[in-house]
């Protein structure tokens, strides 16, 4: 209504001073032209207004996408996973202000051609001003919140690598912890197989004594004094038959139908079966005390009779 009553008014005053037919047209083709420009402009004007509202949308989705990873402990890969939910953050808030940047240009341009329009809109005008302030204030909103994201992102980077050190450190020390079970469980089993490992030998005298595992001690002159049996003093465990004490508590004598007698320390009162009265073995030595029996020495010698 408002165009129609505003090309009357034209048309009524060419026809008062009595303009041709041709400034008639002009005229109308002029009001026609102001027309369409100022439908344009405000049209630019009203995308801006969605603009802005889609702006604040995009700020409000990357500020919750940021909100949205904080926790107290994540560890190592929530870590990650934060700093890969700010960064999408950071990018999101990056396109928004490169959208600012091309919103502002536009509505520049749009200001230019409303202030060279013929037909000045005053109240059009002040509405780009308050979008260009708006957009401003967006783009400070913008810029403010990247760099927020952006030393958030920065913590998180020294965060990842503390966590990460933390996690090597444990592997090493996991490492060596193993590495330290393992070489004790070695020197356990070791000092364990050193502790039960026992020797024995067995034999006549004279196959002993030229091994080397026994000698004579003393000395006889005619009928005064006398010689006995005794372990060398430095005895060689390759002369011996090693075992365990604690799973070999028997141990089988060559001959069956003679008598042996213990020469090295062991007292034959930890013996089970086969022992007679005067100490002498026959058949099997049956180790009824291990421990007992094997305190005394770990060599245990048996000449036989």
């Amino acid at each position: 209504m408002r165009k129609f009553a505003w090309t009357l008014i034209v048309v009524g005053a060419l026809a008062t001073t009595g303009c041709n037919q041709a400034e008639l047209k002009k005229a109308l083709a002029d009001a026609k032209s102001a027309e369409a420009q100022k439908d344009s402009l405000l049209t630019e004007v009203l995308e801006t207004t969605q603009f802005v509202t889609d702006i604040n949308s995009e700020l409000a989705k990357a500020k919750s996408v940021a909100v949205a990873t904080a926790s107290t402990d994540p560890g190592l890969p929530g870590a990650r996973k934060d700093r890969e939910d700010r960064k999408a953050a950071i990018e999101r808030v990056q396109a928004v202000i490169t959208k600012l940047n091309e919103s502002e240009a536009k509505l520049a341009e749009t200001e230019t051609r409303a202030k060279n329009s013929r037909h000045r809109n005053a109240r059009l005008l002040a509405q780009i001003e308050t979008y260009k302030k708006t957009i401003d204030d967006l783009r400070t909103t913008a810029e403010a919140q990247k760099t927020e994201y952006e030393a958030q992102l920065a913590a998180a980077n020294t965060q990842i690598a503390t966590l990460a050190g933390r996690v090597d450190t444990l592997t090493t020390e996991k490492g060596q912890l193993e590495s330290d079970k393992a070489a004790l469980t070695d020197t356990v089993v070791n000092l364990t197989a050193y502790k039960n490992t026992v020797y024995y030998a067995i034999g006549t005298k004279d196959e002993l004594m030229k091994k080397g595992v026994i000698t004579k001690e003393g000395s006889k002159f005619l009928v005064f004094g006398g010689t006995r049996l005794e372990p060398a003093r430095n005895l060689n465990p390759e002369a011996f038959t090693a075992i365990d004490k604690t799973t070999n508590t028997s141990i089988p004598l060559p001959r069956t139908d003679k008598k042996y007698k213990i020469v090295s320390r062991q007292s034959p009162t930890y013996l089970g079966s086969g022992v007679s009265k005067d100490g002498k073995i026959t058949g099997t030595v049956e180790i009824a005390q291990p421990e007992e029996f094997w305190s005394a020495s770990k060599y245990l010698i048996l000449v036989q009779d």
